[in-house]
């Protein structure tokens, strides 16, 4: 009898869910695996199938498609409902990840042997994945401390083991595939949790994860937003709810936060800490005074930390002096573009006070973030806005004492980029447009021109025996269906499109554009 792995189990699934074919790598981009780990597990899947009267039909450039009757199908996808008849085989990498959630999650030390019964390999094979873990600990300032008859732990502080947590919850991890993520909607999503029968330790963190209330945790952050008077951005809705729910975890195990007397005299006088103690009385109302306020202190931290969405209603400044650094920066984008109206734009201020006040929170108090989508601001036209974001980043530093991150210069680019385009002074365009190709042609070809781009300017219909050096002299672009060869042609942009203005001639008019 033929076995599956869970892997092959995930695969016969969605072959049998799907009624076309699928390519190796369609397959593996929803299972996540590799051409090569999508062919050996067909392999035995042949097998497995074969052995209930069906086929695996695999038509090179096509796909792979199983070929059963309708009854065939429903006692398959039934067997593949039951656990107990496969085998549950961890990459590397899960294993890497358990080892790190069992370690964190933990309230006491755990001897080798734990770890070894929990994923079920041997005593090398666990001291070669924490050798691994390690390196990635150490970088939120955390060890691995291994004492003989006493155990495994990691040390480090309350904040940064915190830190670590959200990032192996977020799954912003360098080990292989992540098994957790965090998704709106959904809560936390466990990838191994239909496997929770096969292995001790996925139903344990998969009973210990159902207990969070992601929900809950979500409510007091919508409640928190209409308090502050703004809103945070998706992405950090979801890490502020990972920070809540992990606070709590974390209390409950008896690890508090630590904050000295001046942080905490300082968070005291925000205009966030009423709120971080509204929430902190209703969840912890039971610890001492001293610990509720170091805890209440860890949320205010956090929420001014996070990303917002637009402006605030209440001012979230790090200090009174952070309104007159914003100033400055102004000044400073102003004088940069020539352009003094920058010194006084609303949108460009709010952005400016939305983006740096958060990223030094961050930095201050070394918080990690979620990874940012990337963005390419090193083309040339990005160059002095480049160069712009320097110079502020540089003031923010010396006014401040903190070096902000190297993911903070592409926000501010576009911030920037979006200020300058508010501020140029629209001015009215000459495109001269030919088309040789009649005039029904000519007409629809301007119309469509008009309708995808209203401000570019007047549009000029022009044959190429009317292009005299004095009509492309006084133009500022030339839109032509066919080549252009001109002799002695003044310096001018000239972009050839079909006639119909298919997408590609769109993409290019609107870089131009910009």
């Amino acid at each position: 009898m033929v076995s599956l792995t869970t892997t092959q189990r995930d695969l016969l699934h969605l072959l049998l869910t799907t009624e076309i074919p699928l390519g190796a790598s369609t397959i593996g981009r929803q299972l996540r695996l590799t051409p090569r780990q999508v062919h050996y597990s067909l392999r035995e899947i042949k097998a497995w199938v074969g052995g209930r009267n069906a086929t695996v039909r695999h038509t090179p450039g096509i796909g792979v498609q199983i070929v059963c009757t309708v009854d065939q199908k429903r006692r398959m996808l039934g067997e593949l409902s039951t656990q107990s008849k496969f085998q549950l085989i961890l990459t590397p990498g899960q294993r890497q990840q358990l080892l790190a959630l069992q370690l964190l999650l933990a309230r006491e030390p755990l001897t080798l042997s734990d770890l070894q019964q929990d994923v079920v390999i041997a005593r090398a094979t666990v001291l070669k994945d924490l050798d691994i873990v390690e390196p990635w600990l150490m970088s939120f300032g955390l060890q691995i401390v291994r004492r003989q008859h006493r155990g495994c732990w990691i040390d480090g502080a309350e904040l940064a083991q915190r830190q670590a947590l959200a990032a192996l919850l977020w799954g912003d991890v360098p080990f292989d595939r992540p098994i957790l993520r965090a998704q709106h909607g959904q809560g936390l999503i466990f990838a191994l949790a239909q496997d929770g029968a096969l292995l001790p330790i996925i139903g344990r963190i998969d009973l210990l994860l159902r207990d969070w209330d992601t929900q809950a945790a979500l409510e007091r952050l919508a409640w928190a937003e209409t308090e502050l008077g703004g809103r945070f951005t998706d992405d950090a809705i979801l890490h502020l709810m990972l920070a809540l729910v992990i606070q709590g975890q974390r209390v409950r195990m008896g690890r508090y936060f630590a904050c000295d007397a001046s942080t905490l005299q300082w968070l005291q006088s925000q205009a966030v800490w009423p709120i971080a103690a509204a929430i902190g009385g209703q969840l912890w109302s039971g610890l001492p005074d001293h610990t509720l306020a170091a805890e209440t202190a860890a949320l205010a931290i956090h929420l001014m930390s996070g990303a917002r969405d637009e402006a605030w209603r209440h001012d979230l400044g790090m200090d009174s002096a952070f309104p007159r650094l914003i100033d400055t920066l102004l000044v400073r984008v102003a004088d940069a573009y020539g352009v003094p109206g920058l010194g006084h734009d609303r949108l460009l201020r709010e952005g400016l006070e939305a983006h740096f006040l958060p990223a030094c929170m961050r930095q201050r108090f070394g918080l990690w973030t979620p990874p940012r989508p990337s963005v390419d601001t090193q083309a040339d036209r990005y160059a002095v806005e480049r160069a712009v974001a320097r110079q502020l980043v540089d003031h923010v530093t010396a006014d401040t004492g903190i070096a902000l991150p190297a993911d903070t210069y592409d926000e501010l680019v576009l911030l920037l980029r979006a200020a300058f385009i508010r501020a140029r002074p629209e001015r009215a365009r000459r495109v001269l447009v030919v088309c040789p190709s009649g005039m029904a042609t000519t007409q629809l070809l301007v119309a469509r021109l008009r309708a995808r781009f209203p401000r570019m300017g007047s549009f000029e219909v022009l044959s190429t025996r009317d292009l005299s050096a004095e009509r492309i002299a006084s133009a500022d672009l030339i839109i032509t269906t066919i080549p252009l060869a001109l002799s002695a042609m003044p310096s001018i942009d000239i972009i050839q499109v079909h006639p119909m203005l298919k997408p590609e001639d769109v993409a290019a008019l609107t870089q131009w554009m910009a």
